[in-house]
């Protein structure tokens, strides 16, 4: 136990279409509309999935994994609340706390529980590169744990066809750099995968959501991936998940033992 708790540690630090038959004499810009209004339509609809579900929490495992090294399995349990306040709890085998993350919205904490070391810094400032490598964000993560998605600031967008299967969203800035792709299924109602990349076009980390459950009225996430293209990522597969529980702000403050 005490190497999986120092490899845990080390971790968290170290269209083409084709038509036939009938032309159908269309102005190029009404098509072009058309494609507009879809778009725009789809991603309201993004926007408001799960809009009403303010607070949640769950237990499940986590799987770590960095490029050309052996993966690490653990238990895991978060507590969340909209927009942006988080708290995971990384597990040992009986079930206690080795490592916790928390964000109170002001605030990003680590605190590491077998040897009480502690870290603290602005939430405005902060993300997981640090951790593990990912640059994802505190607020994005409770998007991603609520069933929803982070939505970039964009200029543009488009919907294309995907060459494998389904469709992309196209999301770019005023400069012509594509910002977001949000991955579609073939009837454009479920979101299989996402893209987020900064300002130059550079990968930032991608989202692969493998299979979603009902709970209450909301669809949460049953598994899901973050990766970035150096190698490393994580998977969590939820076990049991709750929404809308009670929560305190306090609950979202780590402090030293």
């Amino acid at each position: 136990m005490k190497h999986v708790t120092i490899l845990l540690i080390a971790v968290f630090f170290s269209a083409c279409s084709s038509f036939t038959g009938r032309i159908v004499e269309e102005p190029p810009e009404l098509l072009d509309t058309a494609a507009i209004i879809e778009v725009n339509n789809l991603i309201s609809t993004i926007r408001l999935k799960n809009r009403n579900l303010k607070t949640f929490k769950g237990i499940g495992k986590i799987t770590f994994w960095e490029e050309d090294k052996k993966s690490i399995a653990s238990g895991i349990a978060w507590l969340g609340s909209d927009p942006d306040m988080i708290r995971i709890a990384i597990l040992n085998i009986s079930g206690q706390p080795l490592l916790s993350l928390a964000n109170d919205g002001q605030w990003f904490y680590f605190l590491s529980h077998t040897d009480n070391s502690f870290y603290k810094k602005r939430s405005s400032y902060s993300n997981l590169k640090k951790a593990i490598q990912i640059p994802i964000k505190p607020v994005e993560i409770v998007s991603l744990l609520a069933g929803r998605i982070p939505l970039y600031e964009y200029h543009a967008a488009n919907i294309i066809r995907n060459k494998e299967q389904g469709y992309v969203i196209v999301l770019k800035k005023r400069s012509g750099n594509v910002i977001q792709k949000i991955y579609l299924n073939e009837d454009k109602k479920d979101i299989k995968k996402i893209e987020l990349f900064d300002g130059n076009e550079k990968l930032l980390y991608f989202v692969v959501i493998d299979s979603l459950q009902k709970i209450n009225k909301y669809h949460v996430p049953l598994k899901l991936s973050v990766s970035s293209d150096n190698g490393n990522g994580f998977k969590i597969d939820v076990h049991k998940y709750w929404t809308d529980v009670s929560v305190n702000p306090s609950m979202f403050v780590l402090t030293p033992q």
